[in-house]
């Protein structure tokens, strides 16, 4: 049985994320492309990784919910309100995780590379994102490539 990822851009160009900030934006990447065409992202990524403060985790993850109205005005942003709340709770729920266990590298090294175990475990947490997308993000994690 072949387990369902979906297709999707990489935005660190296929080298592994090596921050915090950088596991934050592979995901916010998997939450924008699920039901989006990735060629659709990949244009509005320059702004969309603007409005969310180059995706330092600890910036966005200090924002709170109703900063959602001036994130939906942002110049280029992908118009979503349910993918951009997400993004701002994906935010704390991450920075939790990475206070908990260090980094949010540590968190995901957890799983002992139990690409399964890990798809589960984000899977009771994060928002607005589904299993076949969580497994792209974390194909995408050690470098994934392009698909």
């Amino acid at each position: 049985m072949t387990l369902a990822v979906v297709e999707g851009w990489n935005p660190l160009g296929g080298r592994p994320a090596c921050s915090d900030d950088e596991i934050f934006e592979l995901l916010t990447a998997a939450v924008f492309q699920a039901r989006f065409r990735p060629a659709v992202v990949r244009a509005r990524w320059p702004a969309i990784r603007r409005a969310f403060a180059d995706f330092a985790l600890a910036t966005v993850a200090a924002w709170p919910d109703d900063r959602l109205d001036d994130l939906l005005a942002a110049e280029g942003m992908i118009r979503n309100p349910k993918k951009i709340r997400a993004t701002l709770r994906n935010a704390r729920d991450l920075q939790a995780r990475s206070r908990q266990f260090g980094t949010a590298a540590a968190y995901l090294q957890s799983f002992g590379g139990d690409s399964e175990a890990m798809v589960r475990g984000i899977d009771t947490w994060a928002h607005y994102i589904g299993a076949p997308s969580i497994r792209w993000f974390a194909g995408m994690l050690a470098g994934g490539e392009v698909k």
